[in-house]
């Protein structure tokens, strides 16, 4: 029934639209009955032509006539003829050839006497008349085809407007009847909703119960929304909704609000070994325990993998850290698991504020103050403090300040000579970056350096170091190496191969003039990448070095991977030499074994003398420190002659 009802009114409405557009029609019709006629110009215009020859005949014979009476009628013909051009006319004549034709004669005899009638005679007038009479009976052809054109447009348009009177008048009695069937369908269509109400009644009962149902479903997925599935502890969603409600009873009470978040210790660890089985288990057992904790049910929470956090109201500070320890001291205990005891710790990070109301920014806090505890080690319990977000603000800001000085090139490189122990020759310069910081002035790397290797800077800085070093050595008179250290996140990248290279085509540095400093830890790790590109760049002659040596887990079989062609020996063991035995045999235990590997020995930070014939006397090769000079943004005239004077050159 809907969908008769429905066909109905559709119809019923483009049929109105058909009617508009009938009307629209009959009147377009109408409108070209009553329209400029194309007969009737066409008459004016022969008309005139011959009214304009009869005239120009006159003025050839009759000499009282004047040549003003003349123009006249010409400028009337030359008026008239542009009819030809415009108008229905004017489309009528140009979709001709022939009348085109006829239209471009006429046109140009008009124009000819235009321009020549005042200085033509009237035998010269007679003559060109003859020439005029020859488009007379095109002329008459013209105005009679016209007229036939317009009698046929006139006959044609009445009897459309009668078919369009036919066809309105049918649509008219159809709308009638279709406007009878719809009262008659409504009136049914009316028992059908009374019949449907009924039904309706029936179904409300149905309704009500699937209502009690549904209030049922809501209640579980509720549940769900709010807890954890592996555990059934409150979840993060439930953490926040109850610290902000946490937040709003501590503003009523002027009171303190306290976070704490816990997370778990060397947990991947007992995934890797028992298993995710066995980790699941555990996070269940620990969520048992808390909950076995005389707290309220809603005051632990997993926010996700090993990481729970618990909520609470007017505490101390030291109440805060003697509950978080009774709750590590219930999560330490051992567990048993598929057989097999497991210890696990956690470390706390505790948020403590009477005056702090925003909850993002308590879990914030909260969240600083456990990164701290798990840097101390495992099972700490740390409170925060301000300079940890100090801390925080101001490892942010450098961050941002070395993306600015990236761009506006705020890095440059100082020069440090490493010079031979004996000779006091100049064997390289080791090239040292400075930050130009524009309002702290210059920085020496252990400030920015580690940051930059965090975020993923130092690549592009190390590439910038590199090529100025790489540049200012390769215009030096004398062809000593130049050092550049090399960050492991650099020698992580397997691009960085390629950098060094097209480093040194840009520069025209020779390969061998380059040395690379790396640290043991860059080196000896799961990753073979960093290995690879040593060993790809020690094939192409740049010579590598093993840097502050003797910090690290070095050992003989992890040296012997890559041939080194340097070892560093730590400025901690130099600075001590004469003053603890250990230093001194330390250094020579490096020597030897730098000379059994066929390996030259550098001693970095040498301040004295003294230390000077120490390192001598053990056989080191080269030595660099303040004892020779300090680092310098330019290298100085020394490299003229590629030596060190005694005691000179320690500004």
């Amino acid at each position: 029934m809907n969908r008769i009802l429905a066909a109905i009114i559709f119809f019923l409405f483009i049929s109105t639209g058909y009617i508009s557009f009938l009307v629209h029609e009959r009147q377009q019709e109408l409108q070209k009955l009553t329209h400029y006629a194309n007969s009737w110009s066409a008459a004016q215009l022969v008309s005139e032509y011959y009214r304009f020859e009869s005239w120009l005949g006159l003025y050839t014979i009759d000499e009282s006539m004047t040549l003003d009476d003349v123009r006249l009628h010409l400028d009337i013909m030359l008026s008239q003829s542009d009819l030809m051009k415009e108008g229905d006319l004017g489309q009528y004549i140009n979709s001709h050839k022939s009348l085109h034709e006829l239209a471009v004669k006429l046109e140009n005899t008009l124009n000819y006497l235009d321009a020549h009638l005042d200085t033509m005679s009237r035998p010269e007038l007679q003559v060109y008349l003859k020439a005029m009479y020859s488009l007379d009976a095109p002329l008459s052809r013209l105005s009679s085809g016209a007229l036939n054109k317009d009698v046929n447009l006139i006959n044609n348009a009445n009897s459309k407007i009668q078919t369009l009177y036919s066809v309105y008048s049918a649509i008219s009695v159809l709308l009638i009847i279709l406007s009878a069937i719809l009262g008659v369908l409504i009136f049914y269509q009316n028992r059908n909703i009374l019949k449907a109400h009924l039904q309706v009644r029936g179904l409300a009962e149905e309704l009500q119960k699937s209502k009690e149902k549904l209030q049922m479903q809501n209640a579980r997925l509720e549940y769900d929304v709010y807890h954890d599935p592996l555990t059934g502890m409150s979840n993060r969603l439930f953490f926040w909704d109850n610290l902000n409600e946490a937040i709003k009873m501590a503003e009523g009470n002027n009171s303190a609000v306290t976070v704490m978040l816990f997370d778990l210790d060397r947990f991947k660890e007992v995934n890797d070994t028992y298993g995710h089985d066995a980790g699941d288990m555990l996070l269940c057992q620990i969520s048992q325990r808390l909950g076995s904790m005389s707290f309220h049910p809603d005051t632990f929470y997993r926010l996700g993998g090993d990481e729970f956090a618990f909520i609470s109201g007017d505490l101390t500070e030291g109440h805060a850290v003697s509950l978080a320890q009774k709750i590590c001291d219930a999560i330490n205990q051992p567990y048993t698991i598929y057989s097999a005891i497991i210890n696990i710790t956690t470390c706390v990070g505790i948020v403590n504020s009477e005056t702090e109301r925003r909850s993002d920014y308590l879990y914030k806090l909260a969240d600083l103050a456990l990164y701290e505890a798990k840097n101390e080690g495992a099972g700490r319990v740390t409170v925060f403090r301000q300079r940890m977000l100090d801390k925080l603000q101001e490892s942010r800001t450098l961050e941002h300040d070395m993306a600015l000085a990236i761009m506006n090139k705020e890095f440059v490189v100082y020069y440090q000579p490493i010079v031979d122990s004996f000779s006091r020759e100049i064997y390289s310069y080791e090239a040292l970056i400075r930050w130009v910081h524009p309002r702290k002035g210059i920085l020496s790397p252990d400030s920015f350096i580690p940051v930059a290797e965090k975020t993923g800077m130092i690549n592009e800085v190390g590439k910038s170091v590199l090529s100025m070093a790489c540049r200012e050595a390769a215009s030096w008179a004398v062809p000593v190496k130049i050092s550049v250290n090399v960050s492991p996140v650099q020698l992580s990248s397997k691009a960085f191969a390629g950098i060094v290279l097209s480093v040194l085509k840009e520069t025209g540095l020779p390969a061998d003039r380059l040395e690379l400093e790396v640290t043991e830890s860059s080196l000896f790790i799961e990753s073979k990448t960093p290995m690879n590109t040593l060993n790809k760049l020690r094939a192409l002659g740049v010579q590598i070095s093993i840097d502050d040596f003797g910090t690290g887990y070095s050992s003989l079989s992890r040296l012997s991977r890559l041939a080194f062609d340097k070892i560093k020996i730590d400025k901690s063991f130099v600075q001590s030499i004469s003053t603890q035995e250990d230093a001194l045999n330390i250094i020579k235990l490096i020597t030897g074994m730098a000379k059994s590997l066929n390996m030259k020995t550098v001693a970095e930070g040498v301040e004295t003398q003294e230390q000077l014939e120490s390192l001598q006397t053990l056989g080191c090769d080269f030595v660099q420190g303040y004892l020779f000079s300090k680092p310098q943004p330019c290298v100085t005239g020394e490299i003229r002659n590629g030596l060190i004077p005694n005691g000179a050159a320690r500004g």
